[in-house]
């Protein structure tokens, strides 16, 4: 009888242990999750060779590294836990990308367009917001400010110039000051985090230079934009 209790009070003992240590430590019991997708230049569609970092939020506690060498630009990766990750997608010639993404299940459809990045050309920032009439960044803006650091950082003699642009609400030199600002605050950003200021620009328009032409709120939102003109690189 004792030879059978003893192997009994050893896994029970071995539980309650087993048990303090998952659930006091909060160490989790992972599942694994395989991420699919492609990544394509943004303008002709083709496939892209390029580098993917996925880092947990907030710590970056977990880090997987993978990158889409096949042909036909599709990359696979498993990851372990269910939470946010930081996407870094990185290739020669393009402008990187920078995306948060949950990761929960087996998921497809992950892709990713890439800006080729030449001389003269033209990139428009997207998600740069700013307070309504001021030059004050909004915190939205980072994640698309921090691209452009990558950028310049993954090009050390790329020379670029800032233009600023505004709906043609209100007076023009109001707007030519304003558009004026708000390139300078990025300006001020970038070479805040180790960019030379001799190799950024800034331009401003004000409304002179509007992108559509029609009296709506979605036209004037269109104009009001900043742009990177890639001048060397």
């Amino acid at each position: 009888m004792k030879s059978v209790r003893l192997p009994v009070i050893l896994l029970l003992v071995f539980l309650i242990m087993a048990f303090n240590v998952f659930g006091q430590t909060g160490y989790q019991l992972y599942k694994d999750y395989k991420i699919r997708g492609t990544i394509t230049d943004a303008l002709t569609k083709e496939p892209i060779n390029a580098t993917l970092v996925f880092e947990s939020v907030p710590d970056a506690s977990d880090v997987y590294i993978t990158g889409s060498g096949n042909t036909d630009g599709t990359f696979e990766v498993t990851i372990r836990n269910d939470q946010k990750y930081v996407v870094e997608v990185t290739s020669d010639n393009y402008k990187p990308e920078i995306d948060t993404v949950l990761i929960g299940g087996n998921q497809s459809g992950l892709n990713f367009e890439l800006l080729s990045v030449r001389p003269g050309q033209l990139l428009r920032l997207y998600n740069i917001y700013f307070a309504q009439g001021d030059y004050k960044l909004l915190d939205q803006s980072l994640q698309e400010i921090s691209e452009l650091v990558m950028l310049l950082n993954q090009y050390p003699d790329m020379k670029i110039r800032l233009e600023g642009h505004t709906d043609r609400l209100g007076g023009r030199s109001a707007n030519m000051e304003l558009s004026e600002n708000r390139v300078l605050e990025i300006k001020k950003y970038l070479v805040n985090h180790g960019i030379d200021h001799k190799r950024v620009k800034t331009a401003a328009f004000g409304g002179s230079k509007p992108i559509s032409t029609e009296n709506t709120e979605e036209s004037r939102e269109m104009n009001r934009r900043v742009e990177i003109r890639i001048l060397s690189i």
